[in-house]
């Protein structure tokens, strides 16, 4: 699939989509999704930059950095295949003023996340999906060539750069994070 589309958004709608309750707090849902979860804290904008959004705190102590993914709502009219994923190839595609581009979220190695939450309006799904991170970015790392085209994928303006995503099926990519858990030794 070729075909792109662009979207323009403004980071700063972005961030308060991202921290904005609906339904159950999102606080609730990792509390509820991790065992022995004791705490769990909204980070401060410098922390969310870092891509965490919130820290779980475990009752020995360990904490887990979660980052938060939001798709705006009307995006499930786009769907063909059940809920989808935006997985970012792209934070800012190259360009002149940026020759080597900055990896998406979802190849960033640098990050220190653990999970990425993935979060839909009501009126598309009410599914949450809570994913390991590096088995995701592992699974979109060996599969990126054919979900680029077999997926629909876009790019997205902030006005000063632009980030690409490619929208894949939950299904999908969970069958992948499936076999990219599985390690042959031989």
């Amino acid at each position: 699939m070729t075909d792109y589309d662009m979207t323009h958004y403004d980071f700063r709608e972005q961030l308060a989509m991202s921290i904005e309750r609906r339904g159950k707090p999102f606080e609730d849902i990792i509390a509820s999704s991790i065992p022995g979860v004791v705490s769990v804290c909204k980070t401060d904008i410098a922390v969310d930059k870092t891509g965490i959004d919130y820290i779980a705190t475990l009752r020995r102590g360990a904490t887990i950095g979660i980052d938060l993914k939001v798709r705006a709502e009307g995006c499930s009219k786009f769907w063909k295949h059940g809920d989808e994923l935006a997985l970012e190839k792209w934070s800012v595609c190259p360009d002149l003023r940026c020759p080597d581009g900055k990896a998406g979220w979802t190849l960033d190695e640098s990050k220190k996340t653990d999970y990425t939450l993935h979060s839909f309006d009501p009126c598309d799904s009410d599914t949450v999906y809570l994913l390991p991170f590096h088995l995701l970015r592992k699974s979109f790392v060996c599969n990126l060539k054919e979900w680029y085209r077999d997926y629909k994928h876009a790019w997205q303006s902030s006005g000063d750069w632009q980030s690409e995503c490619v929208f894949v099926p939950v299904s999908i990519v969970l069958e992948a994070i499936k076999q990219s858990s599985v390690i042959r030794v031989d």
